[in-house]
């Protein structure tokens, strides 16, 4: 019974913890490149959160209930899942159904880590909006370009953590069936493939961002490609669960339960730029790139070994 009753005070105890330290009212804050932590106009997502996301979104709550805490248990699926599906497109073993072809081999894929700014930042996010809404700015002075997927189950059904994050990962990782052309995918990507309508920001379009305004028969790959980028090297994710939830604010159907995930990366998807480099016959054969050697772990053996002690420049976009 204390036990329980302890885990219940830790429980209802974070989302206020969430909100203990914020990126608004910092003036001057810069990137390692030194540019604005969000771009001019632009304010960063975790302030003014009923102006950033009201109307915007799927799945509004009255309130997020509980976050589920990030055990090691947590982190290991939520990482195996993702280097999983890292490691089948990375071994040309991914199949489009639109495109009836495999994904090309990547050359330098690497195995994502935790990272607890990550994880943080999208424990914020989930708080903030209540509800499964993308953002215009997350970024962080360390990941000044970085990503995010969101999922989220709309339910009158009890269901489990584990269950409700395999779910919502695995519909992320089918939109590969969307995909229409398999080999040009990995080199460019393009807006048009998305059908985007995301404003641009000196050249640079987060895809994903606009994704869930979009029926399901043009919203594409979005997700997908935030989940297969080679320069990502880092996850951080949040659970929580709201509760009496419908799918557009003051719509007349309501669900007892809402299951949210929010991932968030240390590099987001950007248009025209290079979604992972591939090589012709061989995975891993560019894993010098990042000064490792192939992942040593035999369930994935296409992947670069991580780099959890090293940030990489990131702002060539064919690097």
């Amino acid at each position: 019974m204390r036990l329980i009753f302890l885990l219940t005070f830790l429980l209802s105890l974070s989302t206020e913890l969430a909100h203990s330290w914020k990126y608004c009212g910092v003036t001057g804050l810069k990137n390692p490149m030194g540019g604005d932590i969000c771009f001019e106009g632009t304010e960063h997502s975790f302030c003014n959160p009923k102006e950033r996301f009201e109307e915007k979104a799927l799945y509004f709550s009255e309130h997020i209930a509980a976050f589920a805490p990030t055990t090691r248990k947590f982190k290991r699926v939520v990482l195996q899942i993702h280097n999983e599906y890292r490691n089948i497109v990375a071994g040309g073993k991914a199949h489009s159904r639109a495109s009836n072809s495999h994904f090309p081999i990547a050359g330098r894929m690497r195995e994502l880590v935790w990272d607890d700014e990550l994880e943080y930042n999208a424990k914020l996010h989930l708080a903030a909006a209540k509800m499964m809404a993308h953002d215009n700015c997350r970024n962080t002075v360390r990941y000044i370009l970085a990503g995010q997927n969101l999922g989220a189950t709309a339910t009158d059904n009890k269901m489990t953590v584990l269950e409700a994050v395999v779910d919502q990962l695995k519909l992320m990782f089918d939109e590969k069936e969307l995909v229409t052309d398999t080999s040009k995918f990995a080199d460019k990507l393009r807006s048009e493939e998305y059908v985007c309508v995301c404003a641009e920001y000196i050249e640079i379009f987060y895809i994903h961002v606009y994704i869930h305004v979009l029926t399901y028969s043009v919203q594409r790959s979005g997700h997908f490609t935030q989940l297969m980028g080679d320069r990502n090297s880092r996850v951080g994710c949040a659970f929580a669960l709201g509760l009496n939830c419908t799918h557009h604010k003051g719509q007349a159907k309501v669900y007892l339960y809402c299951y949210y995930l929010a991932c968030h990366y240390d590099f987001s998807n950007v248009s025209r730029w290079r979604l992972y480099k591939t090589h012709p016959n061989t995975p891993g054969a560019h894993c010098s790139e990042w000064k490792v050697g192939k992942n040593s772990d035999p369930r994935y053996n296409n992947l670069c070994a991580a780099t959890p002690d090293e940030l990489f420049d990131y702002s060539n976009k064919n690097g």
